[in-house]
């Protein structure tokens, strides 16, 4: 019985042999062949059969490590999609020297002349600012309480701005650029949005800072504009490409502000583009203003979209975050920035037991003093080793503490940067308009435009799509064995139906000898 079955699956096996769309198997069932081929054609088959599968193993590995790849896109944009950078225009001089002299407090401390207790309490406020200088004798204050900024605010430098054009048409400086807290101090920008629009309501509120009207936005990185956003919307956007459509204005320094011991000894403006709702950080990234200067900048956007079909992949696949698919803690709106500046935020409050002055806060957080800032910055620097360590080691901890992916809509602007010097004096007296301040003052001169009406953006798409998965899939099946889904059914056939229908036709479901 044993033995009429074996015959029975060999004469069965030989018959799906003749019959099979598999390339080489039907040499397998040949009766007449020798032992010799038919083992010569199973080896062969082997391997190609291996071949294929290795081939396939490869193909799927790349799918699942990069299932997504960056490219351009298929038409240009026009630059009136996006919003005009946000422009925040921070001075290196970080007081007003009739208010308060960095420099005089700091010769007296190494003179080792006595201070009042409001020369030592200010002159500790401004370290955290300018430069601290581990020799002199501080009061070490642990703590700073919110009068920190009632002095940042008095003691502010004067921002002199002149001429402003903004996309063709002349502005009141002082209406367009308003103040905003950053790591280096009072800087003023252009063109963000309120912060009741990218802080949460938890975070403390420092006086009028980034207080901006209108309160609310018309665009955000992922939506674009809303459609019925008009020529006026905000934030404002260019129409046109070219100097007359950007941002251009004139910045007046006055000699007696100069203080080159605050800080380090350049002076002028520190610029950063970004955009409209992310938070500056002008000590990582930003071109100069120097004094007497005339800067003129091109921009050109670099965007990037995600296609919707990969949103159902996780963020760790795809290496970005949807907006609405990651919150932070202290800002509305998420981007790699923020997050980045969050972070931050979270280690030094965790290090510490404080934070830095120009980081966000609630209620119950306090403000780090001098006695905190080697402590900062030692946290600081952990943090950054600690996420390189991760990185190097492939190791997920840090990254699952801040998480810090790109956003999956993202823009930045690359900006194309000439100067010369300006003589504004000689220009002046030409002009037969003698100076108000002769040679008491510098007078520095920025324009910032788009470069061209129109860019490329990049898109993120799925490497293979299901239909594309397939396709290469089965492509390297037909390749190597000549296997399609008619061979997956017929494979299905023998195995099921063929048998059913023999014994109905012949009553033995290896059929008939013939």
């Amino acid at each position: 019985m044993k033995g009429t079955f074996v015959k029975n699956v060999q004469k069965y096996f030989t018959e799906y042999c003749n019959r099979t769309t598999f390339h080489g198997f039907q040499y397998l069932g040949e009766k007449e062949r020798t032992l010799f081929e038919r083992i010569w054609w199973f080896i062969v088959f082997s391997i190609c059969l291996g071949v294929c599968i290795t081939s396939i193993c490869f193909v799927y590995q790349k799918w699942e490590e990069s299932p997504v790849i960056v490219n351009f896109a298929n038409e240009e944009s026009p630059i009136f999609k996006i919003p005009f950078p946000a422009v925040t225009v921070c001075p290196e001089s970080k007081s007003a020297t009739d208010k308060f002299n960095f420099t005089k407090i700091m010769q007296k401390k190494e003179d080792g002349m006595s201070l009042t207790p409001l020369e030592e309490t200010q002159f500790e406020y401004m370290s955290l600012i300018c430069n601290y200088y581990s020799e002199l004798n501080y009061t070490n204050n642990e703590m700073f309480s919110d009068d920190f900024f009632e002095f940042l605010d008095e003691v502010k430098p004067r921002f002199q701005l002149e001429n402003c054009s903004i996309l063709g048409y002349d502005y009141v400086c002082r209406r367009i650029f308003v103040p905003i807290i950053t790591e280096v101090g009072v800087c003023y920008t252009f063109n963000m949005v309120d912060r009741s629009f990218i802080y949460r309501e938890n975070v403390i509120n420092i006086k009028n800072y980034l207080r901006v009207r209108p309160t609310s936005s018309e665009w955000s990185l992922q939506y674009g504009y809303d459609k019925d956003a008009g020529l006026s919307s905000y934030p404002l956007r260019a129409f046109l490409a070219g100097v007359k459509n950007g941002l251009q204005f004139n910045i007046r320094t006055t000699r007696q502000d100069l203080d080159y011991a605050c800080g380090d000894s350049l002076q002028g403006y520190r610029v950063i583009l970004h955009t409209p709702m992310t938070i500056p950080r002008p000590s990582q990234s930003y071109f100069n203003i120097p004094l007497d200067h005339a800067v003129v900048g091109g921009i050109e956007p670099v965007m990037i979209t995600t296609s919707k079909r990969i949103k159902t992949y996780s963020p760790q696949r795809r290496k970005c975050y949807f907006e609405e698919e990651r919150t932070l803690r202290y800002f509305k709106i998420y981007s790699s920035a923020n997050c980045q500046l969050e972070c931050l935020t979270n280690y030094t409050l965790s290090s510490c037991g404080c934070v830095n002055f120009f980081m966000p806060r609630e209620n119950g957080t306090q403000i780090c003093g001098t006695k905190n800032i080697e402590c900062m910055y030692k946290s600081k620097r952990s943090m950054y080793l600690e996420k390189l360590r991760s990185k190097l080691e492939n190791n997920s901890r840090f990254l699952d503490d801040c998480d810090c992916l790109p956003a999956c809509a993202d823009l930045a602007y690359k900006v194309e940067l000439s100067q010369r010097n300006w003589e504004w004096n000689k220009l002046l007296h030409a002009r037969r308009q003698l100076p108000r301040v002769g040679n008491r003052s510098h007078l520095s001169s920025l324009t910032i435009f788009f470069k061209s009406d129109n860019f490329i953006a990049s898109e993120r798409n799925e490497l293979y799509g299901p239909m594309d998965f397939l396709a290469n899939f089965g492509g390297v099946l037909g390749l190597f064995t000549g296997f399609s889904v008619l061979s997956l059914m017929e494979i299905f056939y023998f195995l099921s139906i063929r048998i059913i229908c023999n014994l109905r036709l012949h009553g033995h479901w290896a059929g008939t000898d013939n």
